[in-house]
């Protein structure tokens, strides 16, 4: 309705018709912010965007879209706010716990202004009008809206629950998809759909695939080759639609709103993304992330880990390779050239000359434009477990490992702990001479992120994340007695563990380098512990903390009171050793994503 007011005005039937306008309010609808400096500069007066569903007696927040708060809004949409007198607005993760400020949540709205339920639908009031866990005896209601808290303690609409969905294991946020679209030159609507454009494909797995939707602000033709490389500079691989189209306006339902059941589909067309693979290897190798990944590569620079692949999936992947080309193909190949196009140079290459690959101290996870992450091993030496991390950062991220391979790695040559840092700073230094410093480690990388920190500051360089998993002070452990006794029951199950996912992946091929070098480091690990030291980092840090496997009585604000200035902790509902595993980076690789660009 505003916009429909605002498009029958001029400058001169503005000043006329709306001088007597004291203030405006608007609900319903996501508020695009244009809408709103537009009327701001024709009329002048006061607007203010609500927002509440009917369950709760309509409206329960609001937003000043005028002025200063204006002139700050950085969406598309203007935020629906602060929560008015007697509610609350709680934004809470899958397991219930409070998300910080820039993290996507579901909302949920307490008060005395909520209703009963709905009239004759005890199941439907059971699912939306549920207890609440952080006030006894009271409830919320679960809006299905999906939101997040802005920096200035208001909250940001980001869409429907209805819009995640998953697509071949990936979770895609439709709604993130349509606002990155819309911000795009001479776009004035944009909606993305999940359809199965291809009928002939729709059998076995999900054959759903993203389709773009736009709407021209000039009316003029888009270029839309020139709009989707724009997206893949900004949205992961899988959040970019294989297809946009052009339409005159949306379709949209008799109450006004979008009818996706009408949007047209796409008319199928030889073209495909990229470059199509080559006959030979590259067509063996496309047809090969095909059948692991669950999707159809046709895309020569496809890359086997922004598609959903994982360390474990590597080995699979090396495994059928090798059987397919009459070769060793190893998991660090598939690490190190993870496209088809990189992958087929490997394998039909010299085959000597790449099999240590994966196995050096520098493992390159990803290359981006923009700023690095750098990845320390745990005890096993290997950093492969944070090929992970490809499907969740920013596309502009780069990823690299470090890691301590034998015989000459540090975690087999180091005296101590301290030595292991020392290796590792130059090593670090050499790919990057100054900050800012992204930083993140499992367990024992952990361990060796920290100390690697505080020398970075001591030089005085800027760290600006510090991530650690799992991870702490040496001092909480009795290292000696672990020594003494060999490695302990849970070590020897851990690496017991990776050896059974290993062959299982491999099928029966066996690598005894790569398990010589893990059992090796971890018994060099525990060595190095024994008289290992914390450093004192006078920064922030981020702490994961796997809750399945805490010891009783401690407390990781305690651990780390005396050696990290400020920590930031959230908790996860894993042991040990799975936190680091696909699972469970389904939650921390986008928290992560968010901590690193803030």
């Amino acid at each position: 309705m505003l916009a429909a007011f605002v498009a029958s005005l001029t400058p001169q039937t503005a000043r006329q018709s709306c001088a007597t306008l004291k203030q405006v309010f608007c609900s319903g609808e996501a508020l695009p912010a244009d809408l709103c400096r537009e009327w701001q500069q024709l009329t002048g007066a006061p607007l203010h965007n609500l927002y509440g569903p009917t369950e709760a007696a309509v409206d329960v927040s609001w937003y000043p879209a005028f002025g200063e708060e204006l002139a700050e809004v950085r969406g598309s949409s203007v935020p629906i706010g602060y929560p008015v007198w007697n509610t609350g607005l709680r934004i809470l993760d899958a397991m219930m716990h409070p998300v910080p400020p820039g993290v996507a949540g579901d909302l949920y709205l307490t008060g005395i202004q909520l209703a009963q339920g709905y009239l004759g639908r005890p199941d439907l009031t059971a699912s939306r009008f549920i207890a609440d866990p952080f006030a006894p005896g009271e409830r919320m209601y679960r809006t299905g809206d999906v939101a997040r808290w802005l920096d200035n303690g208001a909250v940001e609409y980001l869409g429907r629950s209805d819009d995640q969905l998953k697509i071949r294991g990936q979770r895609i946020e439709l709604g993130e998809i349509d606002r990155v679209m819309q911000a795009l030159p001479d776009v004035e609507q944009a909606v993305t759909h999940a359809c199965v454009i291809n009928q002939a494909a729709a059998t076995g797995g999900d054959a759903r695939q993203l389709v773009g939707y736009l709407v021209s602000q000039s009316g003029l033709p888009l270029d839309t080759s020139a709009l989707q490389a724009q997206l893949r500079e900004t949205l992961p691989p899988h959040m970019v639609p294989v297809v946009l189209l052009q339409l005159p306006q949306l379709p949209l339902s008799a109450n006004g709103k979008l009818d996706r059941k009408a949007l047209p589909l796409p008319e199928l067309k030889a073209q495909t993304p990229g470059r199509v693979p080559k006959a030979g290897s590259e067509t063996i190798i496309a047809a090969a992330f095909s059948s692991l990944l669950g999707c159809d590569v046709q895309d020569a620079d496809a890359d086997f880990f922004a598609l959903g692949g994982h360390s474990l999936l590597a080995m699979k992947l090396a495994a059928q390779l090798s059987r397919q080309f009459a070769r060793q193909v190893t998991p660090g190949q598939v690490m190190v050239a993870s496209t088809v196009a990189k992958l087929a140079t490997i394998i039909d290459g010299e085959e000597d000359s790449t099999q240590r690959m994966g196995f050096e101290t520098i493992l390159p996870l990803r290359e981006g434009n923009g700023p690095t992450l750098f990845c320390f091993h745990p005890a096993s030496g290997f950093a492969w477990q944070f090929s992970v991390l490809s499907r969740y950062l920013d596309p502009q991220w780069s990823i690299i490992g470090i890691q301590s391979p034998r015989p000459h790695g540090p975690m087999q040559t180091a005296a101590n702990l301290d030595e292991v840092c020392e290796a590792h700073l130059a090593t670090l230094l050499e790919q990057q001479p100054h900050g800012p410093y992204y930083l993140l480690g499992y367990s024992l990388g952990g361990t060796l992120a920290q100390g690697i920190a505080a020398r970075l500051r001591a030089r005085g360089e800027q760290v600006a994340f510090l991530g650690l998993l799992d991870t702490w002070p040496p001092e909480t452990q009795n290292w000696q007695e672990k020594e003494a006794n060999g490695l302990d029951p849970e070590v020897l199950a851990e690496i017991n563990r990776e050896r059974e996912a290993f062959l299982a992946a491999q099928q029966g091929s066996t690598s005894t380098e790569l398990f010589t070098t893990i059992e090796g480091n971890y018994a060099d690990a525990v060595r190095l512990l024994t008289t290992a030291h914390s450093v004192p980092f006078d920064g922030k840090a981020t702490l994961f903390v796997a809750e399945r496997t805490l010891q009783e009585g401690m407390t990781p604000e305690q651990a780390w009171a005396p050696w990290i200035a400020e920590l930031d902790i959230y908790r996860q509902d894993c042991a040990h050793v799975d936190i680091i595993s696909p699972e469970y980076f389904k939650e921390i690789g986008p928290l992560i994503n968010t901590q690193i660009n803030n």
